[in-house]
């Protein structure tokens, strides 16, 4: 029995190791019941820019069966490997306060402060 499946093996998304989470390019589509899409915003999932009328989300495997589960219509588009931040794109508080105070300089504040 060492022949080799016919089964196509399934290629790993590009820095997928083993033990690496995942998370899907996903579109939500309404399904064989014709579920309403607004539904979806109740279920906390992360949307991500789309087309007009286009329901795209960042989910896990977990998401994806809660989403079928309620009878939605679920289109993977691709796997996206779960990292650590890149360092140098991570702002200090330090940035962000000086960045901020910058764009607010001159606008007067609520107790008179300007």
């Amino acid at each position: 029995m060492n022949e080799r499946s016919s089964r196509r093996e399934r290629p790993r998304p590009p820095d997928a190791g083993p033990g690496t989470t995942l998370r899907f390019d996903a579109v939500v589509q309404p399904g064989e019941r014709n579920r309403n899409l607004q539904r979806v915003a109740d279920l906390d999932l992360d949307r991500v820019p789309g087309a007009a009328n286009e329901i795209r989300l960042l989910v896990t495997a977990e998401d994806c069966a809660r989403l079928l589960e309620r009878g939605y219509e679920v289109h993977l588009y691709r796997a996206i490997p779960v990292r650590p931040l890149a360092p140098e794109l991570v702002e200090s508080d330090e940035s962000a306060r000086a960045w901020l105070e910058e764009r607010v300089r001159g606008i007067e504040r609520a107790g008179g402060t300007s």
